[in-house]
């Protein structure tokens, strides 16, 4: 009889690990498993080896892996017709998936299919006896997946509530502690850039212009930095071999809290263990530590700068810095916007500031303002409350701090006392409730609306009350922080001129009347009038009715 030449099969393995599964890296090394593989393979020289793929930090809860599409690419060629794996865990957590594998495409493709330690081999497949096994333990593997994932989650969590940093990369401007990765220290080199980009931005440059200064300087972008300093980062939307600054990287930057010492984290989860799509948490279920690493950008400028970004400011002609009062002018009698307005008259040019709904559609008055008129109005009346400001900060310095600390106090007692009332009241409406409804007062929608309404407030007052409350245990401690806005009138109070960075950091608005008249709306006002009131108090005794 003729010699039988046993199949040759072209056998490719096939290696994952994922620490994200609780994978353990002893017994599941990429290593250890081509070992396990190859030594397999040497048993069995009908089982030729055409490859080896690799999917090394890829989860098994799905069958999106880099390596096993390049597997399937090749099985499809027909360039493989064998698969070999350490486990079927190996393959994949995803029961479902591994069992649509397995069962329908292996056997479609004529791909034999062998799990080593499983002592599952396809070409000699049991009836009944496989058929049972295999699916449970692909069940078993994803409930091992699935746990794993929980516990995970769970850890994560309670590092970030104490204030554990857990990002793969600190934001640019940062960088990890080197003897503790979940600490943030500064990082000088790239904390100079961010500094410059906040200036820049409160004098009133575009995000765009700023965007191509610091390319024009050659500044690497926050991905090219992290790079240039050891790290593996990589991005899926990098498209170039280095990468330029735009307005959204800017954007980005100016609008991240983290520059203030304060760190956010868990923003964005994914739906379950094995779907990956992120999405959106509700911001009270985020995890936020102030004070939690040193400081960039101070608070108030960074207050400062998201009213600049909220503000309606256009880019400069020619890449200029954007107009002085540019969104902080509004008509006094409409309340609507004021808008500029160039009129050319022989070889000048002239600006007035106009009220829009006027120019629009005549549903305000007719009135104007000369932009140089409006600026020498504002630059005086700034000039002015600079000095009130520090003649009252003079006083202050001069007064009893004990006195002001009493005056202090007793200010925030009254709010406290005021939202206690408001919490009292919804809850006095929402005990009434039930009675109006088994009276007929009501119907059983407008309950339910009306409860509604009144629990959503009572916990917005609620709320409140715990910040208030804060706010006085700071009080009396000594360590609230009252005056801090005086220094930055102190700061401008050589000044002969105005710039963008002075009009939007010491004016909310300004307002514009009829007949020329300008109201300017300072930051602050309302802490100007309470010292001034205070300090007022603090010279003569308090009345026993103040002293309460």
């Amino acid at each position: 009889m003729p010699e039988i030449t046993p199949q040759v099969w072209k056998t490719c393995g096939y290696v994952r690990l994922s620490r994200e599964d609780g994978d353990k890296e002893e017994s599941n090394s990429v290593t250890g498993q081509k070992e396990l593989i190859r030594d397999y393979l040497s048993q069995h020289p009908e089982l030729q080896e055409c490859g080896m793929k690799v999917d090394d930090g890829y989860t098994g809860s799905n069958f999106d892996r880099p390596g096993f599409r390049e597997m399937m690419d090749d099985v499809r060629a027909g360039r493989v017709n064998c698969i070999v794996v350490k486990d079927l865990s190996r393959f994949g957590r995803d029961h479902l998936g591994a069992g649509e594998y397995l069962e329908k495409i292996f056997p479609f493709l004529k791909v034999r299919f062998i799990a080593i330690n499983d002592h599952y081999d396809s070409l000699h497949h049991t009836i009944g006896v496989d058929d049972l096994i295999v699916p449970m333990k692909n069940l078993i593997n994803e409930a091992y997946c699935r746990d794993a994932s929980i516990k995970t989650r769970s850890q994560l969590e309670v590092k970030r509530k104490r204030g554990d940093f857990i990002g793969s990369f600190a934001a640019f401007g940062y960088k990890k502690d080197p003897e503790d990765h979940n600490r943030l220290v500064v990082d000088e080199a790239a904390a100079d850039v961010v500094r410059n980009i906040f200036q820049w931005k409160l004098e009133g440059i575009s995000t765009g212009d700023i965007a191509d200064r610091l390319n024009a300087a050659g500044v690497l972008t926050p991905m090219d930095y992290k790079i240039s300093q050891g790290l593996h980062y990589t991005t899926k939307f990098r498209t170039k071999q280095e990468s330029t600054w735009c307005a959204k990287m800017v954007i980005r930057i100016l609008q991240n809290p983290i520059y203030t010492g304060t760190l956010e984290q868990g923003r964005t989860t994914t739906p379950s263990y094995n779907v990956k799509r992120l999405v959106n948490k509700p911001r009270e279920e985020w995890a936020i530590i102030e004070n939690h690493h040193e400081a960039i950008i101070s608070g108030r400028d960074f207050g400062i700068i998201q009213k600049v970004l909220a503000l309606d400011t256009r880019t400069g002609v020619g890449g200029q810095p954007v107009a002085l009062f540019s969104g902080m002018l509004f008509c006094g009698e409409c309340g609507g916007p004021m808008i500029r307005k160039p009129v050319p008259s022989g070889r000048k040019r002239y600006v007035y500031y106009v009220c829009a709904a006027h120019k629009n559609d005549k549903t305000c008055y007719a009135h104007s303002m000369r932009d140089n008129a409006l600026e020498e109005i504002v630059l005086e009346s700034l000039q002015q409350r600079i000095r009130d400001v520090i003649d009252l900060s003079d006083i202050a310095a001069m007064s009893s701090s004990a006195l002001l600390q009493q005056a202090s106090i007793q200010r925030v007692r009254k709010r406290l006392a005021a939202k206690e009332a408001e919490i009292e009241r919804y809850q006095s409406l929402l005990c009434s409730l039930y009675e109006n409804l088994i009276d007929g007062v009501i119907e059983r929608e407008e309950y339910h609306e009306l409860k509604k309404s009144y629990t959503r407030r009572r916990a917005e007052a609620e709320e409140q009350a715990d910040d208030i409350r804060e706010e006085l245990n700071k009080e009396i401690s000594g360590v609230a922080d009252n005056q801090g806005w005086m220094e930055q009138f102190r700061k401008y109070r050589n000044i002969t001129a105005l710039d963008r960075a002075l009009v939007v950091t010491l004016i909310e608005r300004i307002n514009i009347y009829r007949e020329h008249r300008v109201e300017i709306v300072f930051r602050w006002q309302n802490e100007y009038q309470w010292l001034a009131s205070t300090l007022d108090r603090a010279r003569r005794p308090l009345s026993r009715k103040e002293a309460v």
